[in-house]
């Protein structure tokens, strides 16, 4: 589903279709002279991807980090009902994209968004258009909250946070390790790791990766094909899956990731880490974290890196017991629903 929304400066829609008779506040800019529009898809495919990883690639230069995370990227991929991208052109430049996932339902509905703006284009009310739209796609999806992601957050970030009246509702903290051995962790009595096989444990470590994660915004609502999506991803080995096991018995599961990033060099990465509920209190979780990291050892990477909410301070101290530092740290702003006045108060952002 494609819905391409263009039209001269001064006949373009509003997110809500009506004229607006006037150039949109959202991309009044000195220079305006091209025409403007906003393309709304359900999947990402074709052109669309290449010029998205033109715009990530600029965008990256200038923040060095990524501003879209791979949860939400591989749902567009995929094509997902409840999976819609915006996609910001200044002619035919894709100047700002924006990507949305609604989860839950009831008063539990939400809405997450990711943004990246053209470093050439920012200030200038690019990324302002694209929060109108999704705000306008959150009420619509009749979500109660719109939650917004900051990756690496820096004062421009709170600034635009701020101009929308999104408050600073979760922190996600970046920590990194220096390549070498992790301290001896004694091993639990009946536990045991294994690699992942494929085929024989799919269904198995997808229901133990839900029930671990039960309720988590990101991880606890997986179904097969977002499992299989990121075990075709081409950094994936089944190696890299390892399997804990306790008693014979399935009990929690690391799995690392090891890839190339750009300016970073050659990465590790614990992707997900967990233990059954029913196995806590036994030291699996910081034996498995041990002997992942003995294996990314081996793997010549510059360094280790691990995602953990700062509201966690169980796994943040496990982390710093590791020797993981701080690197930095993500922001997730929320914004309540209906926004009200959306219009008006975006009108002062700087995009």
């Amino acid at each position: 589903m494609t819905l391409r929304n263009s039209a001269p400066n001064d006949t373009l829609p509003r997110p809500d279709g009506r004229p607006s008779g006037r150039i949109p506040w959202f991309f009044r800019r000195a220079s305006d002279s091209d025409m403007h529009h906003v393309e709304v898809i359900s999947r990402l495919e074709g052109e669309h991807i290449d010029e998205l990883e033109d715009l990530v690639t600029a965008a990256m230069a200038v923040d060095t980090h990524e501003p879209i995370g791979e949860h939400k990227f591989l749902r567009m991929r995929q094509g997902d009902d409840l999976a819609i991208g915006f996609l910001a052109y200044e002619g035919e430049r894709l100047v700002g994209y924006a990507h949305t996932l609604t989860f839950g339902e009831g008063a539990e509905r939400r809405v997450s968004c990711e943004m990246v703006v053209d470093p050439d284009y920012r200030r200038g009310g690019v990324g302002a258009a694209l929060m109108e739209y999704v705000i306008k796609h959150a009420e619509a999806q009749g979500a109660h909250r719109l939650d917004v992601w900051s990756y690496n957050d820096t004062p421009a970030s709170q600034h635009f946070a701020q101009s929308f009246q999104l408050q600073d509702l979760r922190r996600l903290l970046h920590m990194h390790r220096h390549p070498g051995p992790p301290p001896v962790v004694a091993v639990p009595e009946g536990a045991s790791i294994r690699s992942f096989r494929p085929g024989e444990d799919d269904e198995a470590v997808l229901a133990l990766n839900n029930l671990i994660f039960k309720g988590h915004p990101e991880n606890g609502t997986w179904t097969l094909a977002d499992f299989h999506a990121r075990t075709s991803q081409p950094w994936f080995s089944p190696d890299d899956l390892l399997i804990l096991e306790a008693d014979g018995k399935l009990a929690g599961f690391c799995w690392v990731k090891v890839e190339e990033r750009r300016d970073d060099g050659r990465m590790g990465e614990i992707y997900v880490i967990g233990t059954a509920p029913d196995y806590h209190g036994r030291g699996l979780g910081r034996y498995l974290l041990g002997e992942s990291l003995r294996h990314l050892s081996g793997r010549d990477v510059r360094a280790v890196a691990v995602y953990v909410d700062q509201s966690n301070e169980r796994a943040v101290a496990l982390y710093w017991s590791f020797e993981f530092h701080h690197h930095h740290v993500d922001v997730l702003y929320s914004l309540p629903l209906p926004a009200g006045q959306a219009e008006e108060r975006a009108a002062a952002a700087t995009g």
